[in-house]
Formats: C-alpha cells, sequence, structure tokens
C-alpha cells in the first residue's frame, strides 16, 4: 500500500472545502483527476472516507479519523523535506551555544530571536557556564560556539576566535553593611574580614577562576547572581556583580558601590568556535554576534 503525501493533500482540500470542483480549482486540475486520487487513496486503505450524496460530499467517522491524524503526518513530512535539504546545503540540523553568566540576558534574547527566525528548522540549545566552563564546553565539544568567553583562549589550535570587547564590574555592597559609609578606598585588610560571595567556575577540564576572593577570604558559593545579588543587599556578604546588573540597584539605594586600593580589572569577552567543519549556522552566527551594536549589548554597554 502506497500512500503520497499529494494525495493526503487532496482528501484535505475536498474535506474542507466539501466540494471536488473547489478543491481541484485549487490546485489547478480537472475535477475527475480530484475524484481519481480520493478513489485511489480509498481502495488503497480499504475504507470510504467520504459520503457522497449528490453535489454533496461529506467525510465519514473514517475520514474524521484519517484527516485529524493525517495532520501531523503531513507535518513531519513537510519538516523531514525541509531538513534534509537544509543539511545538504550545510545547515546545521543542531546547535549548542554556550554564554557565559555574566552576558546580559537581553542580548541572549536578541540573539536568539533573530536565530530562530533565520534557521527555523535547527534545533537550538542554550547554555550558561561560568567562567572557564566557556572554555571547557568548547574544547570537549559540547558546545559549537561559545559567547562571553572571559580571557584569551586557552589554546588557539583548532579554534577561531574574536573579542567581543570588555564588560566593566562594580564592588558592591549592601546599603546596611560596616563598609557602606567609608569613604576612603577599602583595603585588602578590611575587605578579608567579610565573606566574598562567589559564582563556582563550571569547568571540568580547567583551572576554576572567581570573580573576586581574596587569599585567606571565606567563600560563599551561590548558583547565580539573582541568589549573589540577594545576599549581598541583606549584608550577607560582599563581591562583584557585572556592571550592566548593579547599576539600577545602585540607583534605587539598594546596593552601595564601594572603590578599593585593587580594583578587578574590567573582563575581556570573547566568541570562540571550533574552525573545523563550520556549517552555514555556525558562520552566520559569527557574522551577527560581530555587529557592532551586539558586541556592545554583550558587553553590557
Amino acid at each position: 500500500m502506497f500512500i503520497s503525501d499529494e494525495s493526503i493533500r487532496i482528501v484535505h482540500l475536498v474535506a474542507k472545502y466539501k466540494s471536488i470542483t473547489t478543491a481541484a480549482e485549487q490546485v489547478n486540475k480537472v475535477p475527475s483527476a480530484i475524484s481519481y486520487t480520493v478513489r485511489k487513496l480509498e481502495e488503497s486503505i480499504g475504507v470510504a472516507l467520504f459520503l457522497r450524496k449528490g453535489r454533496n460530499i461529506e467525510l465519514t467517522s473514517a475520514g474524521e479519523y484519517f484527516i485529524q491524524h493525517s495532520k501531523t503526518l503531513l507535518s513531519d513530512l513537510d519538516a523531514l523535506k525541509r531538513n534534509t535539504t537544509l543539511i545538504h546545503n550545510g545547515v546545521e540540523q543542531e546547535f549548542v551555544i554556550a554564554a557565559n553568566n555574566i552576558v546580559p540576558q537581553s542580548a541572549l534574547v536578541q540573539f536568539i530571536n533573530a536565530f530562530e527566525r533565520a534557521f527555523p528548522s535547527t534545533r537550538l540549545t542554550l547554555n550558561i557556564e561560568v567562567y572557564n566552563g566557556c572554555w571547557d564546553a568548547l574544547y570537549r565539544k559540547h558546545a559549537d560556539l561559545v559567547i562571553g568567553a572571559p580571557h584569551n583562549p586557552p589554546s588557539t589550535e583548532g579554534i577561531k576566535s574574536e573579542s567581543l570587547g570588555v564588560l566593566e564590574w562594580d564592588f558592591v555592597v549592601g546599603p546596611q553593611h560596616p563598609l557602606a559609609t567609608l569613604i576612603k578606598p577599602l583595603t585588602n585588610t578590611e575587605l578579608r574580614k567579610y565573606p566574598a560571595v562567589c559564582i563556582r567556575d563550571t569547568a571540568v577540564n580547567f583551572s576554576h577562576q572567581q570573580a573576586w576572593l581574596l587569599e585567606g577570604q571565606k567563600p560563599l558559593y551561590v548558583p547565580d547572581f539573582a541568589i549573589a545579588v540577594a545576599l549581598i543587599q541583606q549584608n550577607t556578604g560582599i563581591g562583584y556583580v557585572p556592571h550592566h546588573l548593579a547599576s539600577p540597584l545602585l540607583n534605587d539605594g539598594t546596593l552601595v558601590k564601594k572603590s578599593m586600593l585593587e580594583h578587578k580589572h574590567a573582563t575581556q569577552l570573547f566568541m570562540a568556535v571550533r574552525s573545523e567543519g563550520m556549517g552555514k549556522v555556525c558562520q552566520w552566527c559569527l557574522d551577527y554576534l560581530s555587529e557592532p551594536a551586539m558586541k556592545n549589548q554583550i558587553c553590557g554597554k
């Protein structure tokens, strides 16, 4: 038994318009050709899909079942044809991105929206990594692209990378913290008395890095900046927060920015891919992320 997608679509048209003639007009065919297609399909599956009463035509109960369940089949067939063509043309079927947790969510959302418009058939996965976890994901082939990886690539062999710019940090404390009212730049001796709120590096095969942790200072490890900021606001710990996250909280007074004798430098961010076997999706990502406006957004500017 062979049932073509064309014959299924013809049945759908007849069911929709309840007319052989109108269905024929939609596909620029004569009514007899439509009747023949429907009849051969019915013979193929061994049941009647339509009740014919003169010029009127209605679905049988079997026909209603056929229409309902063949919609998914047609959709799957369309996707199969489309994806097969895309793969043949060098468009990746799946694509995994690892983004640094310090990259603004708004920049990632804008990028994903554009990606989905450009490649609706490619399955995209976005994973959030911390510090060297970005590089680790790329080198372990757990990601096809990294966005916002910190500092230079550990090794340039087989890696294509480009600087996105620098991301600024603010050292902050809660408004009721003992350090909040001090005017002079803070010393390491003063800072070491209080726990540093840290987000643990997700790297497996690379050395772990911290945004800021003094020797001998107690670390307070948390999974993300939402918890980190809340703990700092409630004076439980102190630490560095990306400027784009700290700025609105500094403006509303729920965080206080402090100067230090030894201030943390801005972090240079990179995007990177493995240079071998780059497809059209990967190249599109590099081109899109290379736009100056996008680079600024990724760096929180």
